[in-house]
């Protein structure tokens, strides 16, 4: 009977140990291990690890690229319309503001020898700004019609453009003076993803 039960024990803890990264979910808090992982250290939606690497090997960061080219617009009839046109040229220095806030290690700060001239690219797609509704916020109180952001990215090793890690990340903000202004929460959210990205690098 011992052996028995002691079999089926040792059958169980192997299985439990053949779970996939890609399956990980939430139990990947801050890995650097490659996978794919959904709510990555609690903060981000999705993260994808191609290749491990290590921050201080690297010279310099740059946010080489913030496309807000492709996202989806309201209708121009909507009154929503005006206002988040004009965020559009808020939303990246706000996201370069937080992004810089949580860095642990500044761009242009000394390096190792070892890391000399390497350069560590971070590339950014804007794919949702939902307004939500300034009226309903008010009324409704916290979470009501929330502004929603959702950025899409990649981290890329500049000199041989190889990919390293692929991100997906939404944030709400749903709070404010008034219901928030529009572009108030565009930028305060904005700021908050930028400071997700950085906590994703410092993790390496």
């Amino acid at each position: 009977m011992i052996a028995r039960k002691f079999a089926l024990f040792c059958f169980v803890l192997g299985t439990l140990t053949l779970v996939p990264h890609d399956e990980a979910g939430a139990a990947s808090k801050g890995t650097t291990t490659p996978g794919t992982y959904r709510d990555w250290n609690g903060e981000i939606d999705e993260v994808t690890i191609l290749q491990a690497f290590r921050l201080d090997v690297y010279n310099d960061i740059a946010v080489e690229s913030f496309d807000v080219s492709r996202v989806p617009l309201p209708n121009p009839k909507e009154n929503t319309y005006g206002a988040v046109q004009s965020s559009l040229s808020t939303v990246k220095p706000a996201f370069l503001e937080g992004f810089q806030q949580k860095l642990r290690r500044k761009p242009g700060e000394t390096r190792t020898a070892r890391g000399k001239g390497q350069t560590l690219v971070v590339l950014v797609r804007l794919t949702k700004l939902d307004p939500g509704s300034q009226a309903a916020r008010y009324w409704g109180g916290f979470g009501a019609a929330a502004v929603k952001l959702q950025m899409t990215g990649e981290i890329v090793d500049a000199s041989s453009r190889k990919a390293l890690v692929r991100f997906t990340q939404e944030r709400r903000s749903g709070f404010g003076a008034f219901g928030g202004s529009y572009g108030e929460l565009f930028i305060r959210t904005a700021r908050q993803i930028g400071g997700d990205i950085a906590d994703l690098l410092n993790a390496f």
